[in-house]
């Protein structure tokens, strides 16, 4: 009489964790591309993948002890340019002074009001604002 072996049983569960894994991994891989967009205003549904051109920088890291903030994508932002930060909400959380660009892409500023968080958009501010806060704040070489 030939013996039975249980191997198929215990071997049905391995092989549909198998299965499931190669499903989940495969979702993974696949190649996907970005589409860059000029302007800020999206028409329709935008495509997975699309990056809009915006006038706005992301605070990406915050060091309150030297009172420096990086930013994303501040790259157009001359130096001393005075931008200011919002929150999540809208809501104002503080004023920033751009430094100089620096060539890995990420832009820097100087905290002079308030205390940025870790994305939150910052944008320049109007004419007349940067005129009045440039008179609070002029840099040392200037005096």
């Amino acid at each position: 009489m030939p013996k039975k072996y249980n191997m198929p049983h215990k071997a049905i569960p391995s092989f549909a964790l198998l299965a499931v894994s190669l499903s989940l991994l495969s979702g993974c891989g696949g190649s996907r591309s970005v589409r860059v967009i000029e302007g800020d205003q999206q028409i329709r549904s935008a495509l997975t993948g699309s990056i809009y051109a915006t006038d706005q920088a992301t605070i990406v890291h915050v060091n309150k002890f030297d009172r420096l903030a990086t930013l994303r994508n501040a790259r157009s932002f001359p130096a001393s340019t005075f931008l200011e930060t919002r929150d999540s909400e809208g809501n104002k959380s503080a004023i920033l002074k751009t430094r100089g660009n620096r060539p890995a892409g990420l832009g820097t500023a100087d905290i002079v009001e308030g205390l940025p968080k870790i994305n939150d958009r910052a944008s320049p501010v109007n004419a007349a604002e940067s005129v009045r806060l440039g008179k609070i704040y002029r840099d040392l070489d200037e005096e």
